[in-house]
């Protein structure tokens, strides 16, 4: 028997093909290549097979009510062979007979039914938490109460058959939300979810169009807030001031939520990634936190030191649990105020146009700024592909830009004569610096001169050379042998060290590739292996 269930069943395939109804001779549906599927009736009179459409199913025209019209047809058909009719008879008679027979009622079937059904076995076992209470939210507070008007007797959509709701309705519904553009965008997306599975899914209505498809959106701006220095501090001066104000009183601030605060700032995740944070996600041995859930799936994160400070503390305040949220109630329950005192913090440090989503964007752009590749970047916030990263492109944009001003103002120094413009003045390394390079320099030793060589001296000595563009003859006794010095330059260069200590010290290409004037007096005749200025990467200023 061919009933709604089976209906569904049936796909289309490369060419059209038709299914008998057991329970009715004669009833058949057929199923087209595009998808439609229709009734007819298949009868047989003096050798000769003759086929009569009944109609498209859809909204209109029910998989029940075409096989009762086909019956009445069928019917006809017997009465008319018993009768000796012509073969068209029947035909015309049983088409007749049900235009006298009034058609059963479509039943109403409302939206709010087909939306419980949509989160119960859609929303609820598919999407993420996160994202299924977004979608529950949509339906309950916006989609399923909207466009209700008392005075002009229109119900809601929720109590309309979900048959009778048209892209009109939709984009009205979207249009009555122009103040937050964001949530009405995805309230249309709600939309055409639930509508995917009601035409798509459960072929409820297969040639009805998706409602939602086709209705214009509100563009969207992307976003890009940065926090500053100075508003960093006025929002640590609120936090400060708020923990020290006694529960109970206005301005207090509880400390998980500040702990909750702390941890979205310095690793830049989501909100929903730190609030659902358990302790055993946490790698201490290896320094990573292990995310299960994402939204770029499962996910193992690199904590800096501070974090794994912070994350001790509230280890020990919490009493050593084996389990739980790192962040919860007094019950042990999920944590879930931190907007209520993110709100109240922003207006008292007067920044109510940052979000909660703003301090990520402020990790990224502290970590391009700090000179970490953008590539880099996009793997500590967990970017699934390399587009989602390339927002802060401007950002890595701007310290490169900031290393090609630096190059190309000692490019303009060191063309222009020095009658003209006197050389700017050398500065010997600071112990900042010298501890920089140390490891790699000491690293060394041992391949040429002997241990008694000040090899920071020598350093500064290669720089003087660089920066004077003078022969090596001309360097200054206090920094050693000019030979000395000139053989540790040839080997560093020759073995990628010098790459390594300018990469440290920041050197501009113009001064990291100049190759000095002619070698000592007594040198072999060996010239400087060439440098690669673009491994060089700038880590910090001269």
């Amino acid at each position: 028997m061919i009933t709604a269930a089976s209906v569904r069943e049936y796909k289309p395939r490369a060419m059209k093909y038709e299914v008998t109804c057991d329970a009715l001779p004669g009833f058949v549906l057929r199923v087209l290549p595009s998808g439609k599927k229709v009734a007819l009736i298949r009868y047989r009179v003096d050798g000769k097979d003759h086929r009569v459409k009944i109609g498209l199913l859809g909204p209109a025209l029910s998989i029940d009510e075409a096989r009762r019209r086909a019956a009445v047809m069928l019917a006809d058909v017997a009465a008319a062979e018993s009768d000796d009719e012509p073969a068209t008879m029947p035909v015309s008679r049983g088409l007749a007979r049900l235009k006298q027979v009034e058609p059963a009622p479509a039943k109403l079937v409302p939206l709010r039914e087909l939306a419980e059904r949509f989160v119960r076995t859609y929303v609820d076992v598919y999407l993420k938490p996160g994202t299924a209470e977004r979608y529950r939210h949509q339906l309950e507070t916006i989609i399923l109460p909207g466009l209700a008007d008392e005075k002009k007797d229109v119900p809601p959509l929720g109590d309309r058959d979900y048959r009778t709701i048209k892209r009109s309705d939709v984009q009205e519904l979207h249009g009555t939300m122009k103040a937050t553009p964001g949530a009405a965008n995805n309230m249309v997306m709600v939309i055409a979810s639930l509508y995917a599975r009601i035409i798509e899914d459960w072929q409820l209505a297969p040639d009805m169009r998706n409602p939602a498809h086709g209705c214009r959106l509100f563009p969207i701006p992307k976003r890009e807030r940065f926090l500053t220095p100075e508003e960093r501090r006025r929002l640590q001066t609120v936090i400060e001031t708020g923990l020290k104000i006694p529960a109970g009183r206005r301005g207090h601030l509880k400390i998980q939520s500040v702990w909750a605060l702390g941890l979205l700032a310095l690793t830049g995740r989501r909100r929903d990634e730190i609030l659902t944070l358990t302790w055993p996600m946490i790698d201490w041995q290896h320094s990573m936190m292990n995310l299960p859930d994402t939204k770029g799936g499962q996910l193992k994160v690199p904590v800096s030191g501070r974090v794994l400070a912070l994350l001790r503390h509230i280890h020990e305040q919490a009493g050593r649990p084996r389990a739980g949220y790192v962040l919860c109630t007094d019950k042990g329950t999920r944590l879930t105020g931190i907007n209520g005192t993110w709100y109240r913090i922003r207006k008292a440090a007067d920044l109510m146009d940052v979000r909660l989503h703003d301090l990520r964007h402020s990790f990224a752009s502290d970590a391009l700024m700090s000179g970490v590749p953008l590539a880099t970047v996009g793997k500590l916030l967990g970017h699934k592909h390399a587009r989602s990263t390339e927002r802060y492109a401007h950002l890595a944009n701007d310290v490169v830009r900031q290393g090609l001003e630096q190059a190309t103002d000692r490019i303009v120094e060191a063309s222009t004569p020095i009658a003209a413009l006197p050389p700017a003045p050398f500065a010997a390394m600071t112990s900042k610096q010298w501890k920089a390079i140390a490891a790699i320099v000491e690293s060394t030793r041992g391949t040429c001169g002997g241990p008694r060589t000040d090899l920071r001296l020598t350093v500064d000595g290669i720089r003087w050379v660089l920066h004077h563009g003078a022969k090596w003859r001309e360097l200054p006794a206090k920094y050693g042998k000019a030979t000395t010095v000139w053989r540790w330059y040839e080997r560093w260069c020759g073995d990628g060290t010098w790459q390594q200590i300018a990469a440290a010290l920041a050197l501009a290409p113009i001064e990291i590739g100049r190759e000095p004037g002619r070698r000592p007096v007594g040198a072999k005749s060996r010239r400087c292996a060439p440098i690669d200025v673009d491994a060089v990467e700038t880590s910090a200023p001269m």
